[in-house]
């Protein structure tokens, strides 16, 4: 919990009082490989911190090809990104298009949406954290579409090997080529050329 503390301390300073009262909205669940944090067709209440385990939100296309959108890691990796939810459904409350799947075994902290937005209205402390994350998520957000339009195949994938070192080894190689963009083939040749070099 304490690991969980210094990541929210990260992004907007927070008491002991109010970390008190996070704590209380929130319940350690499980998810096993392959199940679904959030689904769409159904509007989600849910939020979660990530503890342990990985993480990817997609979009599901018509003809059945999926794109990454996200991966969500825990508060230890690299660059965490472990503030979980089907934000646009929770913010909205319209039926969620994004779909959230656990590629590990996955460990987090779950609470419920409508807990957060009392603890927000109640406490200015929080809802200054709230604020902050958000527009860390705009920001980074605004940065992977600039790089997705205008950086090559290769200078992208060296960009997620810097910023998430620990999912290579950890996820199946087809995820990785939809977050950055590329055909599974595309990746493995950027891959075996990075290695002859």
């Amino acid at each position: 919990m304490e690991e969980i503390k210094q990541y929210l301390n990260q992004i907007s300073p927070v008491s002991t009082n109010s970390w008190s009262q996070i704590k209380e909205i929130l319940t350690k669940k499980t998810y096993s490989k392959n199940t679904f944090f959030a689904k769409t067709g159904r509007i989600e209440n849910k939020f979660g911190i990530v503890l342990n385990g990985v993480l990817r939100a997609y979009i599901s296309k018509d003809n059945g090809s999926q794109y990454t959108k996200t991966f969500f890691t825990p508060v230890y990796f690299k660059t965490p990104i472990s503030f979980i939810g089907a934000f646009s459904s929770l913010v909205t409350y319209t039926v969620n298009e994004v779909s959230i799947e656990a590629l590990t075994n996955v460990t987090l902290l779950e609470g419920k949406y409508d807990n957060w937005l009392y603890l927000i209205s109640e406490n200015r402390e929080i809802a200054e954290w709230s604020r902050k994350l958000t527009e860390l998520f705009f920001i980074g957000k605004e940065q992977r579409e600039f790089e997705y339009f205008t950086f090559q195949a290769d200078h992208r994938y060296l960009l997620f090997r810097e910023r998430y070192p620990e999912l290579e080894n950890l996820i199946n190689q087809y995820y990785i080529a939809q977050f950055i963009g590329i055909t599974p083939t595309q990746l493995s040749r950027i891959r075996k050329k990075m290695l002859i070099k």
